[in-house]
């Protein structure tokens, strides 16, 4: 069975001194907590619900310029509308927080379909530190009615991390695997995609969300795309589609015969970009 890990764990060693400590503790920089901002229609209908918290029937994660880019030419394009930001803010050389700079270094959009009100897309483009992850799980779910949710989490990562017995030259890629919380496995229907083989294992955002799903008790399921280069290509995004017929996607998106030119565009965009820093 497939394993996964979001735990983070500190450990203290006897053989340090108290001060030493406390001197290790202060040259650490600071890290900041991630600040969830809603729009103002938004915060408006939280504070009209009974309970204070935004109705949510499926919370789509996506991570990494992959899944961002097929997520916005499949369901976001001429069908949400942004609703909120989720700000990490930057760390700069001193520990401190440059929040002006902060929604052009590590800010995940929000977004809800028009055509489905229920479905929240949270589009993390940018790497979330890892001492951040677990609070930026706590601090979307807390505001989150999750009495009916269910989690969609779309990742991906270079294959040469991924652990099999055959030479990973021999392996076709891009290829997809699935994890699942335990209240998924009940609930929904057999995965087409294979799962994780042991001891593979999905660590950042991925791995806080779905330890947070099965912690809470609530269905999740995690789609790794695992990729031949750092470089994203056309294949890159397209590895997901069959997402399209066999997951929830299928219930909230409909046929794009645009797709293909916006993923081109999407690119075309990240190509020049990526050229800058070359």
């Amino acid at each position: 069975m497939a394993t996964f890990f979001g735990e983070v764990l500190t450990f203290s060693s006897r053989a340090v001194d108290d001060d030493d400590d406390d001197d290790e503790d202060q040259s650490q920089p600071w890290i900041p907590s991630p600040e969830l901002e809603w729009s103002e229609g938004i915060n408006e209908e939280i504070n009209k619900s009974p309970n204070k918290l935004l109705k949510c029937s499926n919370l789509i994660v996506t991570v990494g310029a992959a899944a961002a880019g097929f997520v916005e030419a499949y369901i976001l394009q001429n069908e949400a509308v942004k609703i909120g930001n989720i700000t990490a803010g930057k760390i700069d050389s001193e520990g401190s927080t440059a929040r002006h700079q902060a929604h052009s270094n590590r800010e995940s959009a929000l977004f809800r379909l028009r055509t489905h009100p229920g479905v929240i897309v949270c589009q993390c483009k940018q790497e979330i530190l890892a001492e951040q992850v677990f609070q930026w799980t706590k601090k979307i779910f807390s505001q989150l009615d999750t009495a009916s949710i269910e989690v969609l989490v779309l990742d991906s990562c270079p294959v040469q991390s991924y652990k099999a017995a055959v030479s990973i030259s021999e392996i076709q890629t891009p290829f997809l695997r699935c994890l699942r919380s335990s209240p998924a496995h009940s609930q929904s229907q057999p995965s087409r995609v294979p799962f994780l083989e042991s001891p593979n294992t999905v660590k950042g955002l991925s791995a806080a969300v779905l330890t947070h799903c099965q912690v809470s008790n609530l269905p999740a399921s995690l789609y790794v795309a695992f990729l031949e280069s750092m470089f994203i290509d056309l294949d890159s995004f397209k590895v997901f589609t069959p997402l399209l017929q066999s997951t929830v996607l299928s219930n909230i998106t409909k046929a794009n015969k645009t797709a293909d030119n916006i993923l081109k565009k999407i690119l075309d965009e990240r190509t020049l970009k990526d050229s800058l820093y070359i």
